[in-house]
């Protein structure tokens, strides 16, 4: 099975989508400002996770790329800055907001990183072993104070923050059911 992220745009006055970027370009956020942060080169490495270069992309133009090693992104609401997760290797990962600048680092990894509307926030999800899904839903502020908002959950995917910046709303799973792992979606106090 072929795991190579295509993206692909379709216009209003189109029949058919097209394709921006090439094969390998992977969409993890748009800006308030239409400006896209992409992975290109992007490789499959567990489900839904993939890995390579962060790049910005406006439709029309080619891909600017920006750092390797990174797996997902998230604007800042004015879409100047972003934030990263990037991954350091040896199961290390680092959550950077603006770019460079380091609010939290685990052995383990992190994903879903969501940047507040206020711009002062990223939640994200923490999950202690490699490409597993179980974790915590996690806040940390732009003086690096992390908060907790859930307890271990079986599964985490997805995240987004309420208009008003106070709750975080993701899919989670506190424990297996018949059949699988259930996700619902779920609300927590964003503080």
């Amino acid at each position: 099975q072929d795991t190579t992220p295509e993206l692909f745009i379709l216009h209003p006055d189109s029949v058919a989508p097209q394709a921006i970027g090439a094969p390998g370009t992977h969409l993890l956020s748009v800006s308030s400002k239409g400006e896209l942060a992409v992975l290109t080169g992007a490789t499959s490495i567990a489900h839904g996770l993939f890995t390579g270069t962060l790049a910005t992309l406006s439709p029309g133009a080619s891909p600017r790329p920006l750092l390797e090693g990174v797996r997902e992104a998230d604007w800042s609401p004015d879409g100047a800055s972003l934030a990263i997760i990037r991954d350091l290797g040896g199961g290390r990962d680092r959550l950077e907001f603006p770019v460079g600048t380091t609010l939290h680092e685990i052995n383990g990894y992190l994903s879903n990183p969501r940047v507040s509307r206020d711009g002062r926030r990223v939640a994200f999800a923490e999950h202690l072993f490699p490409w597993d899904d179980r974790g915590r839903v996690k806040v940390v502020d732009m003086a690096r104070r992390v908060t907790d908002l859930t307890g271990d959950l079986w599964g985490i995917e997805g995240m987004a923050w309420s208009a008003d910046d106070t709750q975080i709303a993701f899919s989670g799973s506190e424990a297996t059911k018949p059949g699988g792992v259930g996700y619902e979606p779920r609300l927590v106090p964003a503080s």
